[in-house]
């Protein structure tokens, strides 16, 4: 019983080793291919980049004149 459990707790984790090699895998190894937006229009990035960081800096301040 105890030789069972062994074997298969042995091919348990030689498949989860298969599973998690990082060579499964292929990234390009390429300027902005490492970040989730696409840098290639500088005009609509630096207008979602103004929004996103104005509204996240001004929140508080808009909360305060709201509750003022």
């Amino acid at each position: 019983m105890n030789a069972a459990i062994l074997a298969r707790s042995a091919l348990r984790t030689r498949s989860t080793a298969r599973l998690m090699r990082s060579d499964l895998y292929h990234f390009e190894n390429t300027n902005g291919q490492n970040i989730p937006f696409k840098t290639t229009n500088k005009v609509g990035l630096a207008i979602k980049m103004t929004l996103y960081l104005g509204l996240g800096f001004g929140a508080p301040f808009l909360g305060a004149a709201w509750q003022l």
